[in-house]
């Protein structure tokens, strides 16, 4: 009887463990179902199927050799290889037989089941620069104190990836962020594509040409843009922020999945201080259907954010994940809202009376958003033109009504608008920076997009929760590895050592969890290990990153340092001293490297770190070296210059008067060895490199240069001079040959005799006055305009004896002008008559004095008779002609031959 009752305890002890077991086993299967129901299937994607990596033939994964000691459960004991293939393929059959059964219970009912989208090429390209972009960022942080220098242009903060579902932070542009150091605030606009949202945040910021507006139907806008220079605006709490406006991809676009714009508006909403859905003309029932829907999901993915608090910091404070003031506007709006509504009462009426097709479900933006309220803008323009491209439109175009309803919407954003804190205090740029990065990380990595599990049976409950143990058990044997490293780069062997070690513990953990589960401890240590070797997979790439860093680190400190001794030395100076500091400081560098990473790197990554150090400091070098030239350049600029001034100080003509070849001479050797001893004196510490002697070329050429102006200017004035001389004689020889002097008329003979005298007596001052300046071409060309004036001169005095002499014989002219009159009708050319007209008037001067006078007297008294008559030019212009012409030309050849036509 005792023995039964002992057999009796020990069953009831093994059914009692069995009950215990099976219950916390629900209990926990029951809390992950009842956490996934808070997770709308619809806010999520299909879950991701990866790919099983394959499993090497020995040792655990990233093994380089095996270790000395391998348990019996290792990978790299050759005695248990048999068994691990036969895991594996009880494994595979289990599989098999679940997915008959699975298809046997589903092949009559057929549930909607999202199909997983395998991974494909573009993904894990965007996933790889999406890592060398983070890594990049760590790599290249900077601490920015001013934001004035923002460029005034869109600036692209947030990217569709290339398959256009995930999101990829722009960092280039997302570091100018950390250039603010105030307080931000961001006023971002969300709506459907092509509804006005890039020209309203244009009309906000008060410019006529900001964020593109495209005229096409097609999207413009692609993933989240911000404004590039932040806009400064005082609160009415007195407190100054920076303003940030953010311009986002349009909705419901083509080939754009839902869950994309699920992702720009998370984004969009939960990192803006003030949120503005944009419509147009009416807000209907499917507006503000879809507008809560993605309001839900938004509240969704910021409450599973914030249970995830491993992503993030400790000390990041989740309430800046709390949503921002709506402020619903609604453009080219002109309907009347009835019973005297204002836009925020007309937008209540319309939420409640929002129904959905679930009355048990409840949703509301009231219940989501801190505030919500209503603005409509009237059309901004009435032209078609520029309707089609508001971007063409200027401020006098808009209408009226539209430029009053827009400064009422800027002032109610004013009013409204309060930034996003942190422990009761305003965010800076760099704060905000890091929650966008956040936002979209948590939205790429699956708190917007995961579908929940449905219920699983108990024993992948407890197996799930066994491998998950195992592998928190591995994690943090390996932390305190990192711990003990200050999370810093470990040698590569190091920790491959010691990945080995907890391997193997873990493996032994899961055995004794799951110990009597049969087949589910082989597959579950298949799963298990499959899952630590993807860890130390990242486990080695963050190490290799970390050492990546840590060369970086170094080159970057080795490069200032090398800069800041090069620094040091005073330039300009001569080539060679600054050559001989570089050496000194090359040397100095490349010790230091090798003594704070050497032993973390292979001897192939040694030599190619090590290259690239010695490329750095090779470009600090160039760089010093350029300086150096470019101030050893001025410096001999600046001596060249300075010796053309003393060149021109030198070569100057005193008093405006022109100086002599020989003078001119000496003042060009005395200005030239000025120039020289200044150039000499101040490119010294130039002297001997190999720029110098073009320089000394370059004088040279600019001296010759100068003592061509010089030459020039001294031409000039001998030039100016000689025309001052040549005037003043032509004065003298017109008043001593004027009619006070020669009294008219006078003999031909004697007139030329006086004017000879008087051209005599005027180029023998010339010549004296002049003669220093004889060898100059202004010398020659003075007596050539001399003679020329004088010339005309005597021409008019020709002239005016010829006048004179006319005057004497007027009577005789008078009446030959009247015999031509009477009879210059028988001729009927020009030839002809001027002929007849000669012969009249020479009769008539053959008579009484005038016979006596010289033929070519009397030719040019007939010839100035015949200018002068108006009554005799009348007469031969009537005969002008082409038939004059052509018979006066016959009538000129018989008069050459001596054959008399009159």
């Amino acid at each position: 009887m005792p023995r039964r009752d002992v057999k009796m305890s020990s069953t009831c002890r093994k059914v009692l463990f069995f009950c215990l077991v099976f219950c916390a086993a629900t209990v926990s299967a029951l809390h992950k179902e009842f956490s996934e129901k808070f997770v709308d299937e619809g806010v999520h994607g299909p879950p991701v199927v990866r790919p099983v990596p394959s499993e090497p033939k020995s040792g655990p994964p990233h093994s380089t050799q095996h270790v000395k000691s391998q348990p019996q459960n290792s990978p790299n004991n050759p005695t248990t290889s048999k068994h691990t293939e036969q895991l594996e393929e009880k494994a595979d059959m289990k599989r098999e037989k679940e997915a008959d059964v699975l298809k046997h219970k589903t092949q009559h009912v057929q549930p909607r089941v999202h199909k997983p989208t395998p991974p494909n090429k573009a993904v894990k390209q965007v996933e790889k620069v999406e890592k060398e972009a983070e890594t990049e960022g760590e790599n290249e942080k900077e601490v920015l104190d001013h934001w004035h220098d923002f460029p005034e242009q869109p600036l692209q903060l947030v990217m569709p990836d290339v398959t256009h579902k995930k999101l990829v932070v722009v960092q280039k542009n997302a570091k100018l962020l950390h250039r603010i150091s105030g307080a931000v605030a961001t006023i971002a606009v969300v709506g459907k594509f092509h509804s006005g949202k890039s020209f309203l945040m244009n009309q906000l910021m008060g410019k006529s040409s900001g964020f593109g507006v495209g005229p096409y139907v097609r999207p413009h806008t692609m993933g989240i843009w911000m404004w590039g220079k932040p806009m400064e605006m005082t609160l009415p709490s007195g407190d100054t922020v920076s303003v940030i406006f953010l311009d986002t991809e349009g909705f419901a676009a083509n080939n754009i999945s839902e869950n994309y714009d699920a992702k720009i508006f998370a984004v969009s909403t939960l990192l803006s201080s003030y949120l503005i859905y944009n419509s147009v003309k009416i807000i209907d029932q499917a507006d503000i259907d879809y507008l809560e829907l993605l309001a839900r999901r938004t509240q969704l993915f910021a409450l599973r954010s914030q249970m995830s608090r491993s992503k993030w910091a400790d000390d990041f404070n989740h309430d800046l994940l709390s949503f921002p003031p709506l402020l619903w506007v609604v453009q080219d709006f002109a309907q009347l809202l009835g019973d005297n509504d204002s836009p925020q009462e007309w937008l209540r009426k319309l939420m409640d009376t929002s129904a959905w097709d679930n009355e048990d479900y409840e949703i509301s933006l009231l219940g989501v958003f801190k505030s919500v309220d209503c603005h409509t803008l009237f059309l901004p323009a009435t032209r078609r033109e520029l309707l089609q491209d508001l971007s063409q439109a200027r401020e006098e175009d808009l209408t009226e009504e539209y430029r009053e309803e827009r400064d009422s919407l800027i002032t109610k954003l004013r009013k409204g608008l309060v930034p996003k804190e942190k422990n009761d205090e305003h965010i800076t740029g760099a704060e905000l920076a890091s929650l966008l990065d956040i936002l979209v990380n948590a939205a790429n990595e699956g708190s917007l997009a995961q579908i929940p599990s449905r219920w699983n049976v108990f024993i992948d409950k407890l197996e799930r929760t066994a491998k998950e143990d195992c592998l928190l058990f591995y994690e943090g044997e390996m932390a305190v590895l990192y711990k003990g490293r200050d999370n810093g780069p470990i040698i590569p062997q190091e920790l491959e050592d010691w990945h080995n070690q907890m391997y193997n513990k873990s493996l032994n953990l899961l055995q004794h969890l799951l110990f009597g589960l049969g087949d589910s401890v082989e597959m579950s240590s298949l799963d298990l290990g499959r899952e630590i070797r993807s860890k130390f997979d990242k486990t080695l790439e963050m190490n290799d990153k970390k050492i990546k860093l840590r060369c970086t680190e170094w080159q970057r400190r080795l490069e200032l340092d090398a800069e800041e001794r090069l620094e040091s030395v005073q330039l300009p100076t001569r080539s060679s001293v600054l050559e001989e500091e570089f050496v000194a400081v090359e040397t100095s560098c490349v010790s230091s490297f090798q003594q704070a990473v050497g032993e973390l790197l292979n001897k192939k990554a040694y030599r190619k770190y090590m290259e690239q150090l010695k490329s750095s400091l090779q470009n600090v070098h160039d760089k010093f070296a350029l300086r150096n030239t470019r101030m050893l350049e001025e410096l001999l600029d600046q001596a060249v210059q300075n010796a053309i001034d003393g060149f021109r100080e030198k070569a100057v003509i005193p008093d405006k008067v022109p100086l002599s070849p020989g003078a001119v001479v000496r003042q060009v050797a005395e200005a030239t060895l000025k120039a020289t001893k200044i150039f000499s004196a101040e490119a010294k510490a130039a002297e001997g490199e190999k720029m110098y002697e073009p320089y000394q070329a370059v004088l040279q050429t600019r001296m010759s240069e100068e003592q061509e102006r010089f030459e020039e200017a001294n031409s000039e004035l001998v030039r100016l001079f000689c025309l001052s001389k040549v005037r003043e004689l032509v004065d003298e020889f017109r008043s001593s040959t004027g009619n006070t002097e020669i009294i008219l008329p006078i003999n031909n003979t004697e007139l030329e005799m006086r004017l000879k005298q008087s051209w005599l007596r005027v180029e023998s001052q010339y010549r004296d006055a002049e003669d220093d300046y004889s060898l100059f071409t202004a010398y020659d060309e003075g007596m050539k305009t001399l003679q020329e004036r004088v010339e005309e001169v005597c021409k008019q005095r020709r002239q005016e004896n010829v006048e004179a002499f006319a005057r004497e014989v007027d009577v005789p002219l008078k009446t030959a002008r009247d015999i031509i009159k009477l009879s210059a009708d028988k001729y009927d050319t020009v030839f002809s008559v001027t002929q007849y007209i000669r012969q009249v008037c020479l009769l008539q001067l053959n008579q009484g004095q005038p016979k006596y006078w010289h033929p070519e007297l009397k030719a040019s008294i007939i010839d100035h008779f015949i200018q002068s008559e108006r009554d005799i030019q009348k007469i031969i212009q009537s005969r002008q002609g082409w038939w004059s012409a052509v018979v006066g030309f016959f009538q000129w050849l018989l008069w050459i031959f001596r054959i008399d036509v009159l």
